[in-house]
Protein backbone atom coordinates (compact mmCIF):
# COMPACT_ATOMS: atom_id res chain seq x y z
CA UNK A 1 0.00 0.00 0.00
CA UNK A 2 1.15 3.36 -1.28
CA UNK A 3 1.61 5.96 1.22
CA UNK A 4 -1.10 8.81 0.75
CA UNK A 5 0.74 11.94 -1.61
CA UNK A 6 0.02 15.57 -0.38
CA UNK A 7 -2.37 18.00 -2.82
CA UNK A 8 0.32 20.15 -4.30
CA UNK A 9 -2.36 22.41 -5.53
CA UNK A 10 -0.72 25.21 -3.88
CA UNK A 11 -2.13 27.90 -6.29
CA UNK A 12 -5.98 26.56 -6.08
CA UNK A 13 -5.73 26.40 -2.16
CA UNK A 14 -4.70 30.21 -1.99
CA UNK A 15 -7.41 31.67 -4.57
CA UNK A 16 -10.02 29.52 -2.16
CA UNK A 17 -8.42 31.05 0.73
CA UNK A 18 -8.87 34.89 -0.75
CA UNK A 19 -11.99 33.67 -2.04
CA UNK A 20 -13.58 33.10 1.64
CA UNK A 21 -11.62 36.18 3.48
CA UNK A 22 -13.13 38.55 1.12
CA UNK A 23 -16.49 37.97 1.25
CA UNK A 24 -19.14 39.77 3.33
CA UNK A 25 -20.84 37.75 5.97
CA UNK A 26 -23.94 38.58 4.42
CA UNK A 27 -22.90 36.21 1.28
CA UNK A 28 -23.66 33.11 3.44
CA UNK A 29 -26.82 33.54 2.69
CA UNK A 30 -28.84 34.38 -0.13
CA UNK A 31 -32.63 33.48 0.46
CA UNK A 32 -34.56 34.10 -3.00
CA UNK A 33 -38.08 35.90 -3.32
CA UNK A 34 -40.54 33.54 -3.33
CA UNK A 35 -41.36 33.72 -7.40
CA UNK A 36 -37.94 35.16 -8.45
CA UNK A 37 -35.67 33.54 -11.24
CA UNK A 38 -32.26 33.18 -10.21
CA UNK A 39 -30.96 35.81 -12.35
CA UNK A 40 -32.77 39.32 -13.86
CA UNK A 41 -31.91 38.14 -17.67
CA UNK A 42 -34.26 36.92 -19.80
CA UNK A 43 -32.49 33.44 -21.00
CA UNK A 44 -33.48 29.86 -22.03
CA UNK A 45 -34.37 28.14 -18.84
CA UNK A 46 -31.59 25.08 -19.97
CA UNK A 47 -28.87 27.74 -19.47
CA UNK A 48 -28.58 29.23 -16.16
CA UNK A 49 -25.04 30.01 -16.08
CA UNK A 50 -23.75 30.97 -19.31
CA UNK A 51 -20.76 32.60 -17.54
CA UNK A 52 -19.37 29.45 -16.33
CA UNK A 53 -17.83 28.09 -20.07
CA UNK A 54 -16.45 24.83 -18.17
CA UNK A 55 -18.60 21.85 -20.35
CA UNK A 56 -21.12 24.77 -21.53
CA UNK A 57 -23.66 23.44 -23.34
CA UNK A 58 -23.94 25.00 -27.40
CA UNK A 59 -27.29 26.25 -27.15
CA UNK A 60 -26.41 28.63 -24.19
CA UNK A 61 -22.78 29.93 -26.20
CA UNK A 62 -22.92 33.65 -26.35
CA UNK A 63 -25.99 34.29 -23.91
CA UNK A 64 -26.21 37.49 -22.35
CA UNK A 65 -24.53 37.57 -19.27
CA UNK A 66 -25.92 39.16 -15.33
CA UNK A 67 -22.56 40.28 -14.02
CA UNK A 68 -23.21 41.36 -10.89
CA UNK A 69 -25.76 37.85 -10.59
CA UNK A 70 -23.40 35.42 -11.96
CA UNK A 71 -19.70 36.55 -11.65
CA UNK A 72 -17.69 37.40 -8.79
CA UNK A 73 -15.71 40.16 -10.83
CA UNK A 74 -18.63 41.74 -11.90
CA UNK A 75 -18.16 44.23 -15.21
CA UNK A 76 -14.41 44.33 -15.16
CA UNK A 77 -14.54 47.88 -14.43
CA UNK A 78 -16.81 48.68 -17.59
CA UNK A 79 -14.50 46.59 -19.79
CA UNK A 80 -17.38 44.05 -20.43
CA UNK A 81 -19.70 47.20 -21.02
CA UNK A 82 -16.96 48.45 -23.67
CA UNK A 83 -16.79 44.79 -25.39
CA UNK A 84 -20.22 43.92 -25.34
CA UNK A 85 -20.38 47.09 -27.61
CA UNK A 86 -18.24 45.46 -29.87
CA UNK A 87 -20.17 42.56 -29.86
CA UNK A 88 -17.79 40.81 -28.01
CA UNK A 89 -18.73 38.25 -24.98
CA UNK A 90 -16.31 36.91 -22.71
CA UNK A 91 -16.70 34.38 -20.01
CA UNK A 92 -13.52 32.29 -17.99
CA UNK A 93 -13.95 29.68 -15.31
CA UNK A 94 -11.58 27.86 -12.93
CA UNK A 95 -12.93 24.50 -11.46
CA UNK A 96 -10.91 23.06 -8.77
CA UNK A 97 -11.57 19.51 -7.12
CA UNK A 98 -9.43 18.16 -4.47
CA UNK A 99 -10.59 14.27 -4.09
CA UNK A 100 -8.96 11.72 -1.54
CA UNK A 101 -9.55 7.66 -1.81
CA UNK A 102 -10.07 6.96 2.23
CA UNK A 103 -10.29 3.57 1.55
CA UNK A 104 -10.56 1.11 -0.69
CA UNK A 105 -9.16 0.96 -4.58
CA UNK A 106 -5.55 0.10 -5.83
CA UNK A 107 -4.03 2.65 -3.43
CA UNK A 108 -4.81 5.37 -0.84
CA UNK A 109 -4.18 8.98 -2.05
CA UNK A 110 -5.42 12.39 -2.87
CA UNK A 111 -5.33 14.54 -5.54
CA UNK A 112 -6.14 17.79 -7.10
CA UNK A 113 -7.22 18.27 -10.41
CA UNK A 114 -8.41 22.05 -11.80
CA UNK A 115 -9.04 23.59 -15.44
CA UNK A 116 -8.93 27.46 -16.11
CA UNK A 117 -11.44 27.98 -19.38
CA UNK A 118 -12.58 30.81 -20.92
CA UNK A 119 -14.73 31.19 -23.58
CA UNK A 120 -15.08 34.37 -26.39
CA UNK A 121 -17.85 34.74 -28.54
CA UNK A 122 -18.20 38.01 -31.14
CA UNK A 123 -21.54 38.50 -32.88
CA UNK A 124 -19.80 39.74 -36.22
CA UNK A 125 -23.52 41.26 -37.19
CA UNK A 126 -22.58 44.68 -36.15
CA UNK A 127 -19.04 44.09 -38.15
CA UNK A 128 -19.81 42.11 -41.54
CA UNK A 129 -23.71 43.15 -41.34
CA UNK A 130 -24.86 40.03 -41.29
CA UNK A 131 -27.74 39.16 -38.60
CA UNK A 132 -26.98 36.04 -36.46
CA UNK A 133 -23.52 35.51 -37.28
CA UNK A 134 -20.67 34.88 -34.88
CA UNK A 135 -16.94 33.44 -33.83
CA UNK A 136 -17.05 31.66 -31.02
CA UNK A 137 -13.38 30.04 -29.98
CA UNK A 138 -12.34 28.43 -26.36
CA UNK A 139 -9.33 27.48 -24.58
CA UNK A 140 -8.63 25.66 -21.47
CA UNK A 141 -5.31 25.02 -18.88
CA UNK A 142 -5.54 21.71 -17.10
CA UNK A 143 -3.75 20.93 -14.21
CA UNK A 144 -3.35 18.35 -11.79
CA UNK A 145 -3.82 14.27 -11.56
CA UNK A 146 -6.54 11.92 -11.50
CA UNK A 147 -7.33 10.08 -8.55
CA UNK A 148 -8.89 7.51 -10.61
CA UNK A 149 -5.86 6.52 -13.29
CA UNK A 150 -3.34 6.81 -10.45
CA UNK A 151 -4.79 5.54 -7.34
CA UNK A 152 -8.40 4.00 -7.24
CA UNK A 153 -8.18 1.77 -10.96
CA UNK A 154 -11.81 2.50 -11.90
CA UNK A 155 -13.14 3.94 -15.37
CA UNK A 156 -15.31 6.52 -14.62
CA UNK A 157 -13.31 9.31 -13.38
CA UNK A 158 -14.33 10.84 -9.89
CA UNK A 159 -12.84 13.92 -11.03
CA UNK A 160 -14.55 15.72 -13.82
CA UNK A 161 -12.22 18.96 -13.60
CA UNK A 162 -9.56 16.65 -14.81
CA UNK A 163 -9.27 17.07 -18.60
CA UNK A 164 -5.51 16.68 -18.93
CA UNK A 165 -4.99 15.05 -22.49
CA UNK A 166 -3.23 11.74 -22.65
CA UNK A 167 -2.82 11.57 -18.65
CA UNK A 168 -0.55 15.39 -18.38
CA UNK A 169 -0.49 17.12 -15.27
CA UNK A 170 -0.27 20.59 -17.14
CA UNK A 171 -1.30 21.54 -20.34
CA UNK A 172 -3.11 24.09 -22.14
CA UNK A 173 -5.56 23.19 -25.22
CA UNK A 174 -7.29 25.05 -27.61
CA UNK A 175 -10.84 24.05 -28.09
CA UNK A 176 -14.07 24.84 -30.45
CA UNK A 177 -13.68 27.44 -33.19
CA UNK A 178 -16.22 27.70 -35.07
CA UNK A 179 -18.45 30.04 -36.65
CA UNK A 180 -22.07 29.95 -36.19
CA UNK A 181 -25.54 31.48 -37.73
CA UNK A 182 -28.57 31.84 -36.58
CA UNK A 183 -32.12 32.52 -39.12
CA UNK A 184 -35.76 32.22 -38.84
CA UNK A 185 -35.55 34.13 -35.30
CA UNK A 186 -33.51 31.86 -33.75
CA UNK A 187 -35.43 28.58 -35.16
CA UNK A 188 -32.20 27.58 -37.49
CA UNK A 189 -28.25 27.56 -35.90
CA UNK A 190 -25.83 26.57 -38.25
CA UNK A 191 -22.40 25.69 -37.26
CA UNK A 192 -19.13 24.82 -38.64
CA UNK A 193 -15.35 24.36 -37.76
CA UNK A 194 -13.92 22.62 -34.75
CA UNK A 195 -16.32 21.37 -32.43
CA UNK A 196 -17.00 19.26 -29.43
CA UNK A 197 -20.22 17.20 -30.42
CA UNK A 198 -20.37 16.72 -26.21
CA UNK A 199 -21.27 20.00 -25.92
CA UNK A 200 -24.50 19.66 -28.01
CA UNK A 201 -25.60 15.89 -28.00
CA UNK A 202 -26.51 13.52 -25.51
CA UNK A 203 -26.49 16.10 -22.11
CA UNK A 204 -28.67 17.54 -20.34
CA UNK A 205 -28.15 20.55 -17.72
CA UNK A 206 -28.77 18.39 -14.08
CA UNK A 207 -25.42 16.97 -15.21
CA UNK A 208 -23.87 20.09 -14.30
CA UNK A 209 -23.82 19.50 -10.62
CA UNK A 210 -22.28 16.37 -10.35
CA UNK A 211 -18.41 15.63 -9.68
CA UNK A 212 -17.93 11.91 -11.31
CA UNK A 213 -17.10 12.27 -14.86
CA UNK A 214 -19.32 9.56 -15.86
CA UNK A 215 -22.15 11.46 -15.06
CA UNK A 216 -20.84 15.01 -15.73
CA UNK A 217 -21.05 16.37 -19.09
CA UNK A 218 -22.18 13.11 -21.33
CA UNK A 219 -23.08 9.31 -20.31
CA UNK A 220 -19.80 7.93 -19.54
CA UNK A 221 -19.51 5.08 -21.68
CA UNK A 222 -20.02 7.29 -25.12
CA UNK A 223 -16.33 9.02 -24.51
CA UNK A 224 -15.34 5.62 -23.86
CA UNK A 225 -16.92 3.73 -26.26
CA UNK A 226 -16.68 6.43 -29.38
CA UNK A 227 -13.74 8.30 -28.50
CA UNK A 228 -14.48 11.41 -31.09
CA UNK A 229 -17.87 11.70 -29.55
CA UNK A 230 -15.97 14.41 -27.40
CA UNK A 231 -16.28 17.08 -25.18
CA UNK A 232 -14.07 20.26 -24.16
CA UNK A 233 -11.78 19.77 -22.64
CA UNK A 234 -10.22 18.07 -24.05
CA UNK A 235 -10.58 18.09 -27.55
CA UNK A 236 -12.82 18.84 -30.94
CA UNK A 237 -12.91 17.61 -34.05
CA UNK A 238 -13.33 19.59 -37.29
CA UNK A 239 -17.28 19.28 -38.34
CA UNK A 240 -20.47 20.64 -38.90
CA UNK A 241 -23.75 20.27 -36.98
CA UNK A 242 -27.37 22.04 -37.33
CA UNK A 243 -29.98 22.49 -34.66
CA UNK A 244 -33.72 23.51 -35.43
CA UNK A 245 -36.52 24.03 -33.17
CA UNK A 246 -39.43 22.58 -35.29
CA UNK A 247 -42.20 23.76 -32.56
CA UNK A 248 -41.77 25.63 -29.48
CA UNK A 249 -41.78 21.98 -27.98
CA UNK A 250 -39.37 20.08 -30.69
CA UNK A 251 -35.85 20.41 -31.59
CA UNK A 252 -34.11 18.74 -34.22
CA UNK A 253 -30.27 18.25 -34.13
CA UNK A 254 -27.67 16.66 -36.75
CA UNK A 255 -24.34 16.59 -36.49
CA UNK A 256 -21.29 15.31 -38.99
CA UNK A 257 -17.60 15.02 -37.56
CA UNK A 258 -14.39 14.05 -38.37
CA UNK A 259 -13.45 11.12 -36.66
CA UNK A 260 -9.05 12.11 -35.49
CA UNK A 261 -8.70 9.99 -32.35
CA UNK A 262 -5.69 12.40 -31.79
CA UNK A 263 -7.85 15.69 -31.84
CA UNK A 264 -10.82 14.15 -30.43
CA UNK A 265 -8.41 13.96 -26.84
CA UNK A 266 -6.70 16.98 -27.24
CA UNK A 267 -3.10 15.71 -28.90
CA UNK A 268 -0.61 18.96 -29.13
CA UNK A 269 -2.30 21.13 -27.28
CA UNK A 270 -5.62 20.72 -29.42
CA UNK A 271 -4.06 21.77 -32.52
CA UNK A 272 -3.77 19.05 -34.13
CA UNK A 273 -5.90 19.99 -36.96
CA UNK A 274 -5.40 17.18 -39.42
CA UNK A 275 -8.31 15.48 -41.87
CA UNK A 276 -7.21 12.06 -42.05
CA UNK A 277 -4.55 11.21 -39.67
CA UNK A 278 -6.39 7.61 -37.94
CA UNK A 279 -9.20 8.56 -39.82
CA UNK A 280 -10.94 7.31 -42.55
CA UNK A 281 -14.83 8.19 -41.49
CA UNK A 282 -17.31 10.22 -40.75
CA UNK A 283 -19.11 10.27 -36.95
CA UNK A 284 -22.59 11.18 -37.85
CA UNK A 285 -24.87 11.92 -34.62
CA UNK A 286 -29.02 12.78 -34.94
CA UNK A 287 -30.94 13.67 -32.03
CA UNK A 288 -34.68 15.09 -31.11
CA UNK A 289 -35.55 16.43 -27.68
CA UNK A 290 -38.86 17.52 -26.42
CA UNK A 291 -38.87 20.75 -24.11
CA UNK A 292 -42.05 19.90 -21.93
CA UNK A 293 -42.99 23.52 -20.27
CA UNK A 294 -40.07 25.50 -21.37
CA UNK A 295 -41.40 28.22 -22.44
CA UNK A 296 -41.74 31.53 -19.50
CA UNK A 297 -45.10 31.59 -20.20
CA UNK A 298 -45.97 27.45 -19.26
CA UNK A 299 -47.06 26.95 -15.71
CA UNK A 300 -45.99 23.33 -15.48
CA UNK A 301 -43.41 21.82 -14.00
CA UNK A 302 -40.14 22.47 -16.96
CA UNK A 303 -38.61 19.10 -18.00
CA UNK A 304 -36.31 17.17 -21.25
CA UNK A 305 -36.92 14.60 -22.61
CA UNK A 306 -33.72 13.42 -25.67
CA UNK A 307 -33.44 10.25 -27.59
CA UNK A 308 -30.23 10.09 -29.84
CA UNK A 309 -27.77 8.18 -32.05
CA UNK A 310 -25.06 7.74 -33.83
CA UNK A 311 -23.41 5.95 -36.26
CA UNK A 312 -18.98 6.11 -36.60
CA UNK A 313 -18.17 4.38 -40.33
CA UNK A 314 -14.52 4.62 -39.35
CA UNK A 315 -12.45 1.84 -38.82
CA UNK A 316 -12.27 0.51 -35.10
CA UNK A 317 -9.99 -1.55 -33.11
CA UNK A 318 -11.72 -5.26 -32.29
CA UNK A 319 -11.78 -6.03 -28.73
CA UNK A 320 -12.42 -9.84 -29.20
CA UNK A 321 -9.10 -10.33 -32.20
CA UNK A 322 -7.10 -7.21 -31.91
CA UNK A 323 -7.99 -6.12 -35.41
CA UNK A 324 -10.06 -3.57 -37.68
CA UNK A 325 -13.96 -3.68 -37.77
CA UNK A 326 -15.95 -1.00 -39.64
CA UNK A 327 -18.39 1.06 -38.25
CA UNK A 328 -19.46 1.63 -34.72
CA UNK A 329 -23.36 2.35 -33.58
CA UNK A 330 -25.20 3.20 -30.48
CA UNK A 331 -28.44 4.81 -29.04
CA UNK A 332 -29.19 7.25 -26.25
CA UNK A 333 -32.15 8.56 -24.05
CA UNK A 334 -32.06 10.94 -21.37
CA UNK A 335 -34.35 13.01 -19.37
CA UNK A 336 -34.37 15.35 -16.55
CA UNK A 337 -38.48 16.53 -15.12
CA UNK A 338 -39.08 18.81 -11.84
CA UNK A 339 -41.44 16.90 -10.45
CA UNK A 340 -41.96 19.41 -7.01
CA UNK A 341 -41.32 23.22 -7.47
CA UNK A 342 -41.81 25.63 -3.90
CA UNK A 343 -42.81 28.99 -5.07
CA UNK A 344 -44.50 29.87 -8.18
CA UNK A 345 -43.62 29.29 -12.02
CA UNK A 346 -40.51 30.62 -12.26
CA UNK A 347 -38.68 29.48 -9.45
CA UNK A 348 -35.94 27.08 -9.32
CA UNK A 349 -36.41 25.79 -6.08
CA UNK A 350 -37.32 22.57 -5.85
CA UNK A 351 -36.84 18.83 -7.08
CA UNK A 352 -35.48 17.48 -10.50
CA UNK A 353 -35.11 13.73 -11.19
CA UNK A 354 -33.69 12.51 -14.04
CA UNK A 355 -32.07 8.94 -15.61
CA UNK A 356 -30.13 8.14 -18.83
CA UNK A 357 -29.00 4.90 -20.66
CA UNK A 358 -27.07 4.31 -23.53
CA UNK A 359 -27.00 0.99 -25.59
CA UNK A 360 -24.02 0.13 -28.01
CA UNK A 361 -25.01 -3.18 -29.50
CA UNK A 362 -21.37 -4.11 -31.08
CA UNK A 363 -20.01 -5.58 -27.99
CA UNK A 364 -16.93 -7.12 -30.07
CA UNK A 365 -16.10 -3.08 -29.99
CA UNK A 366 -17.46 -1.44 -27.05
CA UNK A 367 -15.70 -1.28 -23.88
CA UNK A 368 -19.17 -1.10 -22.37
CA UNK A 369 -22.37 -1.65 -24.43
CA UNK A 370 -24.71 -0.79 -21.42
CA UNK A 371 -24.96 2.29 -20.08
CA UNK A 372 -27.32 3.82 -17.44
CA UNK A 373 -27.85 6.18 -14.82
CA UNK A 374 -30.38 7.79 -12.44
CA UNK A 375 -30.55 10.49 -9.94
CA UNK A 376 -32.22 13.67 -8.21
CA UNK A 377 -31.15 17.38 -7.48
CA UNK A 378 -32.98 19.63 -5.05
CA UNK A 379 -32.73 23.15 -5.39
CA UNK A 380 -33.30 24.85 -1.64
CA UNK A 381 -33.75 22.43 0.25
CA UNK A 382 -32.87 24.66 3.46
CA UNK A 383 -34.71 27.94 3.93
CA UNK A 384 -32.37 30.90 3.09
CA UNK A 385 -30.13 28.85 0.84
CA UNK A 386 -32.37 29.20 -2.06
CA UNK A 387 -29.52 28.48 -4.66
CA UNK A 388 -28.18 25.75 -3.20
CA UNK A 389 -28.08 22.56 -5.01
CA UNK A 390 -28.26 18.83 -3.56
CA UNK A 391 -27.46 16.12 -5.95
CA UNK A 392 -27.70 12.64 -5.51
CA UNK A 393 -27.24 9.86 -8.20
CA UNK A 394 -25.85 6.58 -9.79
CA UNK A 395 -24.52 5.12 -12.56
CA UNK A 396 -23.89 1.59 -13.83
CA UNK A 397 -21.75 0.40 -16.83
CA UNK A 398 -22.14 -3.18 -17.93
CA UNK A 399 -18.28 -4.41 -20.01
CA UNK A 400 -17.98 -6.62 -22.92
CA UNK A 401 -17.65 -10.14 -22.52
CA UNK A 402 -14.20 -9.63 -24.76
CA UNK A 403 -12.88 -7.68 -21.17
CA UNK A 404 -11.30 -10.28 -19.67
CA UNK A 405 -12.31 -10.22 -15.77
CA UNK A 406 -14.60 -7.42 -15.60
CA UNK A 407 -18.32 -7.51 -15.16
CA UNK A 408 -19.60 -3.83 -14.34
CA UNK A 409 -18.40 -0.40 -12.46
CA UNK A 410 -21.03 1.29 -10.24
CA UNK A 411 -20.58 4.73 -8.80
CA UNK A 412 -22.61 6.25 -6.49
CA UNK A 413 -22.34 9.94 -5.67
CA UNK A 414 -23.99 12.60 -2.97
CA UNK A 415 -23.02 16.03 -3.22
CA UNK A 416 -24.18 19.54 -1.99
CA UNK A 417 -23.05 22.96 -4.05
CA UNK A 418 -23.37 25.94 -1.82
CA UNK A 419 -23.56 28.83 -3.60
CA UNK A 420 -21.34 31.55 -1.34
CA UNK A 421 -21.94 34.31 -3.98
CA UNK A 422 -22.62 35.25 -7.03
CA UNK A 423 -20.21 33.66 -9.57
CA UNK A 424 -18.49 30.85 -6.93
CA UNK A 425 -19.45 27.65 -5.29
CA UNK A 426 -18.21 25.04 -3.11
CA UNK A 427 -19.20 21.39 -3.13
CA UNK A 428 -18.38 19.24 -0.82
CA UNK A 429 -18.97 15.62 -2.36
CA UNK A 430 -18.73 11.62 -1.42
CA UNK A 431 -18.36 8.56 -4.04
CA UNK A 432 -18.47 5.09 -3.65
CA UNK A 433 -17.00 3.02 -6.44
CA UNK A 434 -18.75 -0.28 -6.68
CA UNK A 435 -16.13 -2.80 -8.48
CA UNK A 436 -13.54 -0.40 -10.48
CA UNK A 437 -12.88 -1.29 -13.78
CA UNK A 438 -15.57 -4.30 -12.93
CA UNK A 439 -12.80 -6.42 -11.38
CA UNK A 440 -13.25 -7.80 -7.86
CA UNK A 441 -10.07 -8.43 -7.01
CA UNK A 442 -9.63 -3.84 -6.84
CA UNK A 443 -11.81 -3.36 -3.26
CA UNK A 444 -14.77 -0.67 -3.42
CA UNK A 445 -13.56 2.62 -2.71
CA UNK A 446 -14.65 5.45 -0.76
CA UNK A 447 -13.56 8.92 -2.11
CA UNK A 448 -14.40 12.32 -0.54
CA UNK A 449 -13.38 15.85 -1.85
CA UNK A 450 -14.83 18.98 -2.75
CA UNK A 451 -14.93 21.69 -5.52
CA UNK A 452 -14.54 25.16 -6.04
CA UNK A 453 -16.15 26.64 -9.13
CA UNK A 454 -15.66 30.59 -10.10
CA UNK A 455 -16.87 32.08 -12.91
CA UNK A 456 -14.76 35.15 -13.16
Amino acid sequence: MRRARSWRGGIPYLIAMSLSAALPASAQEQPDAPDEPASSVDRPARCRNPANPFRLRFECVGQTVDFLADTISRDWTGYRSELAKLGITPAISYTAQVMGNANGGRAAGITYAGTLEAEWTWNLEKLLRIPGLSLNFEAAWSTGRSLSADDIGNIFAVQSAYTSPSGGTNNVTLGEVYLQQRLFDDKLVIAVGRLAPGATFATLPVFDTYLNNGINGIPGSLPINELPFTIHPPGGEWGAQVTYTLVPQIQVSAGFFNTNPQAANGAHGGLDWTFQQGNNGVLSIYQVTYLHNQERTDRGLPGLYTLGGFYDSNDVMSLATGGGQQGNYGIYAMFQQMVYRDGGRDSNRGMTVWAETVVSPKSSVNVIPFFVGAGFTYQGLFPGRGKDVLSVGGIRGIFSRYVAHASAETVLEAGYRIAVTGGVGITPDIQYVIHPSGSSAIPNAVVLGAQLDVSF
